[in-house]
């Protein structure tokens, strides 16, 4: 039928969505998944060359369009959850609007067909974007939800954590009080969900269902967790219904607002926020913050209630926090998150104008210029914008490029084996466990020091590969993790992760111009070297008492997170560099490692030396190329001046480069205005 001439390509947003559904296509087909019915997620492949049907996360198929920039696979792809506008999303939107523009290829049988589906998304201006394509509604059924304003949280709340106990009150109510039907609870992460989990077993163990429960028919209460990271056998429960006389309730994150349905839900709590990853100023990296959740989120988690029958959302806020708090709609991603493996990808695919791209909704101009200026840090795009081998070799991992700096340094000293099982600790779920009881939190902790300390106690680096090796070496891995109180769920899932990067690597170094060095040291030393190369980005020097001062120009203050092992050892250091950051009352830095000054004093110059719009091509069209070669001879002279060593002589230089691109910039606006008046005579020199 629809796949014969080539297979039906389905993106969702989400991981747990795309392997949930494959799973419900495969079971109505009543087929085996992974043969006409497959799916892709990052580091989980369940397809074959038979696949006809195949669901995706839409960052697998952005990874597609790498090697196979036509889609020539696919005869139809089908952008679902399109209204989540994630990242991936919204990059797919351009790259698919620019394949309809060009000719189609000849070995294409039948046009390729596009279908974007959404359940909330602003329709006019999307078909506009696809030129006036053609739009289709498909009535829903739902039932009226009842919404109810429980005013338990206002405007003052934000930045505070009682929605957590305020969302186990009214759980346990409408438990207690309302007739039968499943209880669905939206909270914000996998801590607050396991936490309200934990809340509510208890107090659900000492109800007295004789005098106590409103509805007799209701015996028993079901708590069942849902969040990304969990096992697909895990995330299966939710969807089975609740043996006779129990009620079901479920707390989870927001993906089962859009992205899932579960069957016999007539009761929602709204927590009213939601975990998102914005991009902070104030250290310039991405942080994954709780923020209020927007009013069509409110909606679509209002609506969960009424899939099969009447319902009710108890929405914890107030009306006051609802209209000061809450926007109308969701931010995309496009607009509050890095670009910098996005905009890799783009120039890999010979998108060089990467202002100028076909988006939906234009991220910000500084934050394209961020992305560019950070490829350019790591080695990955040259000083005019062109993608170097390096950065060919970046784009092939589904990793920070960072980390893959990292990885790809170690290959080349053959010291992957250091690094592999780091970058796959950090791709998944957080490995510690850390109990709620206080006692059993006292007695994972000494576990957790023991790991630590069996490599040093200095380096939370290389706790986690000592995690990894330990626990592969064991004989019983799970009664290893059991012991010393780390998810075994989260290292299977990196031995997994392990396997696959390890295959990467095996075949890039196999190509005649991948890098070879050598260097003597210890494994210790070798292996913060590395880290060194992919995270001087993330370096950091003390400040002050316990306090660090980023080096990447936002001169942020910042404190190790009192998880890291090197928390309390603070004054005992100089450098550090982290791998990602946390911000409460505190910026706080997570999984830290001493460096040495001289280890990142050849690189830190990376950070500062380069104008970012050099490295656009906006900057390129504007500047004359007399004008690059007389700025590139210039920089010649600089580097052969011996003199430029000193720092004071350094940022003045850097004040002149930024001039430099300023005045050319400024001078080629001048001529363009003049020509557009229709002046003649010579251009006045500007500066």
């Amino acid at each position: 039928g629809l796949a014969k001439h080539g297979a039906i390509g389905v993106t969702q947003p989400r991981r747990v969505a795309t392997i949930s559904v494959a799973q419900r296509v495969a079971e109505e087909m009543g087929c085996a998944l992974g043969s006409v019915v497959g799916y892709q997620v990052r580091f989980d492949d369940c397809t074959t060359e038979d696949t006809a049907i195949k669901y995706m996360t839409d960052g697998c198929l952005l990874r597609q369009i790498l090697a196979d920039p036509l889609l020539s696979k696919y005869s139809i792809i089908i952008l679902d959850e399109a209204h989540e506008r994630s990242l991936s999303t919204d990059i797919l939107f351009g790259l698919l609007k620019k394949l309809f523009l060009q000719k189609e290829p000849p070995d294409r049988k039948v046009a390729m067909k596009v279908v974007v589906m959404s359940a909330t998304l602003e329709v006019d201006k999307l078909s506009e974007f696809f030129g006036h394509c053609s739009v289709l509604h498909i009535p829903g059924r739902s039932y009226p939800v009842k919404e109810i304003f429980c005013n338990l949280l206002s405007p003052r709340d934000i930045g505070s954590s009682a929605y957590v106990t305020e969302a186990v009150k009214v759980t346990l109510d409408i438990h207690l009080n309302e007739p039968e039907g499943d209880i669905l609870v939206f909270l914000t992460g996998q801590i607050e969900i396991e936490r309200a989990c934990d809340l509510l077993f208890k107090k659900a163990e000492s109800i007295d269902y004789r005098y106590e429960v409103h509805d007799r028919s209701v015996e028993g209460l079901l708590i069942l967790p849902l969040y990304g990271s969990m096992s697909t056998d895990q995330q299966k429960r939710i969807f089975l219904p609740a043996p006779a006389g129990i009620r079901k309730c479920v707390v989870s994150t927001n993906i089962a607002a859009t992205s899932l349905t579960i069957e016999g839900v007539r009761y929602v709590v709204d927590s009213g926020f939601v975990k998102q990853l914005n991009h902070n100023p104030r250290v310039g990296l991405d942080i994954l913050e709780v923020v209020p959740i927007s009013k069509s989120e409110a909606r679509q988690r209002a609506g969960r209630a009424g899939r099969t029958s009447s319902g009710k959302s108890y929405r914890l806020y107030s009306k006051e926090f609802w209209e000061q708090c809450m926007p109308d709609h969701t931010v995309p991603e496009i607009k509050r998150t890095s670009l910098t493996s996005v905009i890799l990808t783009l120039k890999c695919l010979s998108v060089h104008d990467v202002i100028r791209f076909p988006y939906l909704d234009c991220p910000e101009e500084r934050h394209i210029l961020e992305a560019l200026k950070e490829l350019y840090q790591c080695d990955a795009i040259d000083r005019r914008g062109h993608v170097t081998r390096l950065g060919e070799f970046l784009v092939q991992f589904p990793l920070p490029p960072n980390l893959t700096c990292a990885v790809l340094k170690a290959a080349s000293l053959d010291c992957e084996d250091l690094l592999l099982p780091i970058a796959a600790m950090l791709s998944v779920e957080n490995v510690f466990i850390r109990p709620g009881d206080p006692q059993k939190q006292k007695e994972a902790e000494l576990q957790h020091q023991e790991l630590s300390s069996q490599v040093g106690g200095c380096n939370d680096f290389a706790t986690l590969l000592n995690i990894f090796e330990q626990c592969k070496a064991s004989k019983s891995p799970s009664a290893w993790c059991q012991k010393y109180w780390i998810h075994w769920r989260a290292l299977k899932s990196a031995f997994s992760v392990e396997k696959q990067l390890r295959e990467i690597i095996s075949k890039l170094k196999q190509l005649p111009d991948f890098p070879k060095e050598t260097f003597e040291g210890s494994r210790t030393e070798i292996l913060r070297r590395c880290l060194c190369a992919g995270y001087f980005i993330n370096v950091a020097r003390r400040s002050a008492a316990r306090t660090f001062c980023t080096m990447d120009g936002h001169g942020s203050i910042v404190y190790i997170h009192p998880s890291s092992t090197l928390y309390n050892q603070e004054t005992h250091l100089e450098w550090i560099i982290f791998h990602d950051v946390t911000v409460t009352s505190k910026i706080y830095v997570r999984t830290v490692c001493p460096v040495r000054y001289e280890w990142v004093k050849d690189l830190l110059p990376r950070l500062h030396q380069i104008d970012a719009y050099e490295l656009s091509s906006v900057a390129r069209e504007e500047v004359t190329e007399e004008e690059i070669t007389k700025w590139k001879h210039k920089e010649d002279l600089k580097r052969q001046y011996e003199g430029a060593t000193d720092n004071s002589a350094k940022k003045m230089e850097r004040r002149n480069d930024d001039q430099s691109i300023l005045d050319a910039r400024a001078r080629y606006l001048e001529r363009k205005q003049q020509r557009a008046q229709g002046l003649s005579g010579p251009l006045k020199e500007m500066g």
